[in-house]
């Protein structure tokens, strides 16, 4: 059985008989955690435009002077993704507006609208440069630079090899940080979430709110959009780099210029296949893919206590917070409020579950 729940619990007066139903809601203990991270999401969005824009610069003057598709190929999937930083940075404020009573989870799923978006820029950009480099193929193309298009090309890498290495390493922080203060934070925001709830005991409502820890090891949709970007810039100065040396030693294979446009568009489309499914899968709300359900309700279903549960629903609001909702028939003489924590305990503790919303009914023979 999982430990029992070590947060402070606002419990309100139960004056129903115990047949009445009971719902339990379990409110996100997160808000500062959620602004730290839009804060670091934001800078680190910030940084990367800032280099991006340096970086695409160099590329636009030098593709123009090589006259390199390639090069050029390079700067635009750069726009793009200047582009899809902007639109994250945007969905990124939005995402931290207070719920409102017509958005009562809040705005956090604009990440994946804005995730969404940014993936369409680089499949438009991808799907041009690939028209152009087949329209240069039909028709004689006139003579590349490859000395001057080898460095601008390593410039690049360099660059996006830095951008890989600063993001991988604040995913794998989150990751560190997420488990080691998960307990210290449970503790410092009790009464803070405890004095915004609202206990009606005047009517007798059979509700429990308590706070949850939360581990913050997901990393935040547009960050992971960002990464993909960056991984997809990074595949492409190598491509173009393998073009322009052999175009510097063989000056007359400029079919290699294309060429690498070809291969190295389409791959920088693969790479958003996996990013694509998981925001239809959020937009679908299907059951994350992290998330055994079967093996959630035969935990649930094992609860002391617990003679069934039913209408069991998993899903994701965005990437990396997951919500559960579900009716449990519980059997007679059986303690609502001690089946409830187990419940919350056991979705936080193996499942990470962190809203959980559970109505409570009573076992009618």
């Amino acid at each position: 059985m999982p430990k029992a729940y070590e947060g402070k619990d606002v419990i309100a007066k139960l004056s129903k008989p115990s047949c009445d139903r009971c719902c339990y809601f379990s409110k996100h203990e997160q808000d500062v955690c959620d602004s730290d991270q839009r804060s670091k999401s934001t800078t680190k969005l910030w940084g990367l435009m800032s280099f991006y824009l340096i970086v695409m610069a160099v590329e636009i003057v030098g593709g123009i002077k090589a006259n390199s598709l390639a090069v050029l190929t390079d700067a635009a999937h750069l726009l793009t993704d200047i582009g899809g930083f902007s639109i994250s940075l945007f969905t990124v404020w939005v995402s931290g507006w207070n719920t409102t009573p017509h958005q009562s989870f809040g705005f956090s799923r604009i990440e994946v609208l804005g995730a969404l978006l940014s993936i369409q820029l680089i499949w438009i950009v991808s799907g041009y440069l690939i028209f152009e480099a087949i329209e240069r193929m039909l028709h004689k193309q006139s003579e590349v630079n490859g000395a001057l298009m080898f460095p601008i090309a390593a410039f690049g890498f360099v660059i996006n090899f830095m951008m890989v290495m600063w993001l991988g390493h604040g995913h794998e922080h989150g990751h560190a940080h997420g488990h080691s203060h998960g307990h210290e934070h449970g503790h410092s925001h009790d009464t803070c979430i405890a004095k915004h709830q609202d206990i009606n005991e005047e009517e007798g409502a059979n509700l429990v709110v308590t706070t949850s820890k939360h581990k913050n090891g997901a990393m935040n949709i547009n960050i992971k959009g960002a990464y993909l970007h960056v991984m997809a810039d990074m595949i492409q100065s190598v491509g173009v780099m393998v073009a322009g040396l052999v175009v510097w030693i063989r000056p007359e294979w400029l079919i290699v210029d294309l060429v690498c446009t070809l291969i190295f568009s389409v791959l920088v489309l693969c790479t958003t296949l996996p990013m694509l499914k998981s925001i239809f899968s959020i937009l679908m709300e299907s059951t994350p893919s992290e998330v055994d359900v079967v093996g959630l309700k035969t935990d649930l279903d094992s609860i002391k206590g617990v003679h069934d549960v039913h209408d069991l629903h998993v899903w994701a609001i965005t990437q990396g917070k997951t919500a559960l909702a579900c009716h449990i028939i519980v059997e007679s003489n059986v303690n609502s409020n001690e089946i409830l924590h187990k419940v919350k305990s056991l979705c936080e503790s193996k499942y990470e579950i962190h809203h959980v919303t559970a109505q409570i009914e009573p076992l009618c023979l």
